[in-house]
């Protein structure tokens, strides 16, 4: 996605595009901000309690909440026990960036800033036994099979410590809970702060 934003007008007297010294700090202010937005992002990312729980592997508790303490994500999804799941998310983070910032003659900047939207990220975690559809998007939407999972040492499991049966052993459901969509819309948030600030 590019966020693209005009800063209200500073000088109607000066061509401050001509000057050097204005456009550099315009720059360094802009790209000092940014950079501690996309910190900011990946910090919240990595401090989530699903992206800990998955990166913890299939000995981990279920911190997230949307087990019922009945298994952890890593081992419910299916991951095989030497998967980075969330290193697929991580990867996408190379694609947020400062593409352009455009100093106009009254003062103020057009920002061009390009980050990957939920969708890319969704489409960049595919759940293994399901290729088409997206595990990150299902923690928010709901995955189904919980019922049906036990949680023991089998070797038909991916993860090496739960499989799915046929018979239901139990009534609770997945809980979905929050989690890409909602640090998005945060970093977006922040975008539209920075594109507001006067300099």
């Amino acid at each position: 996605m590019v966020v693209k934003n005009s800063k209200r007008s500073i000088s109607k007297e000066i061509d401050l595009s001509k000057s050097k010294e204005y456009v550099n700090e315009v720059n360094k202010i802009i790209n000092t901000e940014f950079i501690k937005i996309k910190n900011n992002f990946i910090k919240k990312f990595n401090q989530h309690p699903v992206t800990r729980e998955i990166d913890a592997g299939p000995g981990a508790s279920n911190i997230s909440k949307t087990l019922s303490g009945e298994a952890n994500l890593f081992s419910f999804i299916g991951f095989e026990k030497s998967e980075n799941p969330t290193n697929n998310i991580r990867s996408l983070f190379s694609q947020i960036f400062i593409n352009k910032v455009v100093v106009k003659r009254d003062g103020s900047a057009l920002n061009v800033i390009n980050y990957p939207t939920t969708e890319d990220y969704f489409q960049a975690t595919p759940l293994p036994w399901a290729p088409g559809r997206s595990w990150a998007k299902g923690i928010e939407q709901g995955i189904s099979g919980l019922g049906f999972f036990l949680k023991e040492s089998h070797y038909k499991s991916r993860s090496g410590v739960g499989i799915q049966i046929k018979n239901k052993i139990r009534g609770i459901e997945f809980k979905p809970t929050q989690y890409l969509t909602s640090l998005i819309k945060d970093f977006e948030k922040d975008i539209l702060i920075l594109n507001s600030t006067n300099f």
